[in-house]
């Protein structure tokens, strides 16, 4: 069993990795065009890319194997003879299921430490190849800027590759522009030195160049004319540089399970202290809400319960702030708030922003005034709080009270309604950009926090696809009882686009932050595993499933039982 397994497990890994690869790199074909790079620079390309492919290839491997080896046992009756020698299906599969699982097994350890290590040197390796430059090619009639410091231009150039006519060379080695120019009637280009200098023989043409006179606003201008010149170029900026790997490193796909996991820790402590942060700045725009440290020390409360009071600040920094933030914004989207509105859209925002109920609150800071008392009075402040108020009007000092509150306020200074809804607008508008730019750095963070946690449930992921992959090709090519790379293959190509698709859609769904990272890892394989359950159990009882015969005695079956009924009626 296990060499009629082997066998095909092999073949069959090595054409599907060989497959993917193909289509993974003809994404990056146009940048392997015209660089002469050599064959052991692509080599080692494609070899570390076909172990990054392995790890995809392996669950489709074992897939179409399995439909491969039980097809053809059914197929050739041994499965039945199997089981007329008292030999159940399930011991049948134990020896190759445990040679999948030891398998699953190795699969893990390879994804976990192989596969980082190849992709580190695979992505290092193709930035390499898609920053150096192509070779050397000048066309007739456009300039070749190819060369640094100077732009080759040539009229014609022959069927020989190396004779140029009309050749026109600008020469900005000295950084001061145009200013030397260099034309020739013809010039033959060859390379020397083992292929790292281009040589030009320029053969009659004039050498023009112009500097500055000092103390003249004109120019010198010099002119040569010459029969040959050779000018020699390096090009040693067409040879592939290699970056140091360690560049490379902070990627999540360099990155075993344990680096992947210290990750994920720093990314929901930053989260934590971004929302904190929010908090923290949030509190100058509302104080009424938060209840800053200057105002708890002026206030007469008993110190437990101004603890308690910094307590409840320190909890709701911990809290999720997402739904917050959204509500918020959509109070705030327009930046061209109507009068009557702006006033409503602080307090909008605090409400959004207090997550408890701010109307059990006690309002403690007021706007400063000459008519604070009268002020407090008015809109029920409790007169226990000892508010000290200042002298004279301090737009500054507005808080974030309710609507009712600030057309209270507005009523006892109608001298200046216009400068207090202009600074009430201010603040709206600078909490919207504030709350904007916050919502910016949390989603990036939330974004970067989903795909580390794909990547780390993904490695155990892909090695127990292989399990589960063998749960569904091993029954259903018992069922199916057809070998060879026909049937197979076509039903192998089916599931394995299921899981693909599925494996797609999980990472898109978490990358925006709309599924668990952790279910989105492991939909496709729970998305398999049923399917593998139920052939199965139709394996154990020799189901006909893939037979038409069966379904159409099923059909005539249930044409009887109906006529049966209208007969009896």
């Amino acid at each position: 069993m296990l060499k009629s397994f082997v066998g095909p497990l092999v073949l069959t890994t090595a054409v599907a990795n060989f497959i993917l690869l193909i289509q993974y790199m003809l994404k990056y074909f146009d940048d392997f065009v015209g660089k002469n790079l050599g064959f052991s620079v692509f080599a080692e390309l494609l070899f570390y890319f076909s172990l990054n492919m392995l790890q995809i290839a392996l669950p489709l491997g074992v897939l179409l194997a399995s439909l491969m080896t039980f097809g053809n046992l059914g197929e050739n009756f041994e499965l039945t003879a199997i089981k007329s020698s008292g030999i159940s299906l399930l011991r049948t599969l134990r020896p190759i299921f445990l040679f999948v699982f030891v398998l699953s097994i190795g699969a893990f350890f390879f994804n976990n430490y192989t596969i980082p290590a190849a992709n580190l040197k695979a992505y290092s390796l193709l930035y390499d190849i898609k920053h150096t430059k192509p070779a050397l090619d000048i066309k007739a009639g456009a300039f070749y800027n190819g060369i640094p410091n100077y732009s080759i231009k040539a009229k014609d150039k022959l069927p020989d590759g190396k004779t140029l006519i009309d050749v026109v060379i600008y020469d900005h080695s000295l950084g001061r522009g145009n200013k030397t120019v260099i034309l020739a009637d013809s010039a033959l280009m060859f390379t020397i030195m083992d292929d790292r200098y281009l040589k030009l023989e320029l053969h009659r043409g004039h050498y023009y160049f112009e500097e500055a006179k000092s103390g003249s606003k004109i120019d010198r201008f010099h002119r040569t004319e010459y029969d040959n010149m050779d000018m020699v170029f390096s090009l040693a900026s067409f040879d592939m540089k290699r970056r140091k790997e360690e560049l490379f490193q902070n990627n999540r796909q360099m990155k075993n399970i344990s680096e992947l996991a210290m990750d994920v820790d720093s990314f929901e402590n930053k989260l934590i202290e971004q929302r904190r942060g929010i908090i923290n700045t949030s509190r100058r725009y509302f104080g009424y809400h938060f209840n800053n440290k200057e105002f708890l020390e002026q206030s007469s409360e008993p110190k437990d319960t101004i603890a308690n009071e910094q307590k409840m600040l320190q909890e709701a920094s911990l809290l999720p702030f997402g739904s917050m933030l959204d509500e918020a914004i959509a109070f705030l989207k327009s930046d061209t708030l109507p009068v009557s509105d702006s006033t409503k859209a602080i307090p909008a925002v605090s409400r959004a922003l207090a997550k408890k109920d701010s109307t059990k609150r006690t309002a403690r800071k007021v706007f400063t005034n000459t008519s604070g008392a009268q002020f407090a009075q008015k809109v029920q402040l409790p007169t226990s709080s000892k508010i000290k108020y200042g002298n004279r009007f301090n737009v500054g000092g507005m808080d974030t009270l309710t609507a009712e509150h600030l057309q209270a306020f507005l009523d006892e200074n109608k001298p200046n309604q216009k400068v207090i809804y202009s600074e009430a607008l201010n603040k709206a508008r600078n909490m919207k950009v504030s709350l904007s730019t916050a919502k910016t750095r949390l989603y990036q963070t939330k974004k970067d926090l989903n795909l580390y946690t794909v990547e780390m449930q993904k490695k155990y992921a892909l090695a127990l696809a292989c399990i589960i992959m063998f749960l569904v090709g091993a029954p259903l090519g018992a069922i199916i009882k057809k070998g060879g790379l026909g049937v197979p293959t076509i039903l192998a190509v089916f599931f394995f686009i299921i899981y693909y698709l599925f494996t797609s859609i999980g990472e898109k769904q978490a990358k925006e932050g709309a599924m668990n990272p952790y279910v989105a890892a492991w939909m496709a394989d729970f998305v398999l595993m049923p399917f593998g359950f139920f052939f199965l159990r139709q394996a154990r009882i020799d189901a006909r499933l893939f037979e038409v015969d069966a379904y159409l005695v099923w059909i005539e079956k249930l044409k009887r039982r109906f006529a049966r009924n209208d007969n009896k009626a």
